[in-house]
């Protein structure tokens, strides 16, 4: 998507207690809805399919701390400090047990915070975020850190090779988004997953009490998720549903849309 979303929105600048996150608001008067990017992203990479939620929920899309127009501290980008954003602005913006859903560290973040608030959402999607430590980590976190250090021409140039698909627009925009991130949002995610004992990832979401959806891509196709994981995922979260979108990419929701719309908007507007 080359364009902002038609429906009208204002952008607030929200203190968390840690750090200060730049809201964009949209307008809509059903449900409130969170939505939760990934890393390296801003609340921008949900352009695609705001006109579309906007029509059923109230959008609340922050930049996480270090990204887009957010406050961008020296340290303190591990989930557990965006976690406690999250909290922060759920309690500054008076949001009583709103939908969440998160997109990759959105969707690691979103796990963290409901597992010790686990009445505090009323539904909760999960787009493809991975369980597990990735095979290749290091050098996962060496590409993007080589993309958000060049200029942004660059990048973009980087993006166009890559991804033929994508439009010389998209490709500028998701380079400045990146090149804009603080570096430290990679360097201290990279070192605690290379140098930190392998996590528990299940243990913590048994202790979730709210429906919760996993919706992940294929591995084949640029998706994060193995689907024994996904297995074990409706397995260990009480209540939870899972479903994959065929050929799915790690982002769905730029370029799976209408798959990936047809999925969650009916598990969020459940009763």
């Amino acid at each position: 998507m080359d364009h902002p979303p038609a429906t009208p929105s204002i952008v607030s600048h929200v203190p968390t207690g840690s750090a200060t996150l730049a809201v964009t608001l949209y307008e809509g008067d059903g449900a409130p809805l969170v939505l939760l990017h990934g890393i390296g992203s801003s609340g921008t990479t949900w352009w695609p399919v705001i006109d579309t939620l906007a029509t059923r929920f109230r959008l609340i899309v922050p930049d996480w701390r270090g990204h887009g127009a957010s406050e961008k501290p020296e340290s303190g980008y591990l989930v557990p400090d965006y976690a406690a954003d999250l909290g922060g602005l759920l309690e500054a913006l008076r949001l009583e047990r709103p939908l969440i859903m998160g997109h990759s560290l959105g969707g690691m973040t979103t796990l963290h915070w409901a597992s010790r608030h686990p009445h505090a959402a009323s539904r909760m999607v999960i787009e493809d975020t991975p369980l597990r430590r990735h095979p290749k980590v290091g050098e996962l976190f060496d590409g993007w850190i080589a993309l958000a250090s060049q200029p942004a021409a660059e990048t973009a140039a980087n993006y166009a090779r890559e991804y033929p698909h994508w439009t010389a627009e998209e490709c500028r925009r998701r380079a400045e988004t990146i090149t804009s991130t603080n570096l430290g949002v990679f360097t201290e995610l990279r070192n605690r997953n290379l140098h930190n004992e392998v996590p528990d990832w299940f243990g913590p979401t048994t202790a979730i009490d709210v429906p919760t959806m996993l919706v992940y891509g294929e591995v084949e196709t640029g998706g994060m998720v193995a689907s024994d994981d996904a297995i074990r995922f409706e397995q260990t979260v009480p209540g939870s549903k899972v479903r994959q979108i065929r050929g799915g990419t790690h982002s769905l929701h730029r370029d799976n849309v209408q798959e990936f719309l047809d999925v969650v908007v009916p598990f969020l507007t459940a009763s």
